[in-house]
């Protein structure tokens, strides 16, 4: 039997191959790249300078909409009465846990997003709403992190 005799033809060989092998698999695996936090994001751009607006005025204001956490979720205190609008916390990472809720505030001008309607993780808040005539939003990012029993 002949004795095998590894040239640099051979390397040369494994070396484009394997090269060939890791481009295919970075092709494969970053298939999935996630998903959109928004699904329709493309429609927003077109408003983005009516977003970026209505958080302009919400610095203007003298006293802002706080987001307040306590064990059994988060308190929306604000100071003047907004005519209408919502409340988003939005997860990043999974588009079905998000809460997405009207505004409707008590007579003390607050409204809780309950703690059974949030997971543990990182929220991006979105308050919007409309005031004498005007839009505003506030944006934070909150850590929600269910009270241990």
């Amino acid at each position: 039997m002949a004795k095998f005799k590894f040239t640099w033809a051979h390397g040369l060989m494994i070396a484009l191959g394997s090269f060939m092998i890791f481009i295919l698999s970075l092709i494969f695996f970053a298939g999935n790249m996630g998903e959109m936090v928004e699904e329709n994001y493309y429609e927003k751009t077109v408003h983005y300078q009516d977003e970026i607006d209505a958080a302009q005025r919400v610095k203007t204001l003298d006293k802002k909409p706080e987001i307040i956490e306590q064990a059994n979720g988060f308190l929306i205190r604000f100071y003047d009465q907004p005519e209408s609008g919502e409340i988003w916390f939005l997860r990043s990472n999974n588009s079905d846990e998000d809460v997405k809720q009207s505004l409707k505030l008590n007579t003390r001008k607050e409204q809780l997003v309950h703690a059974l309607d949030l997971k543990n993780g990182e929220y991006e808040v979105s308050i919007r709403w409309k005031q004498n005539g005007q839009n505003y939003l506030l944006k934070q990012t909150v850590n929600w992190k269910a009270p241990s029993s």
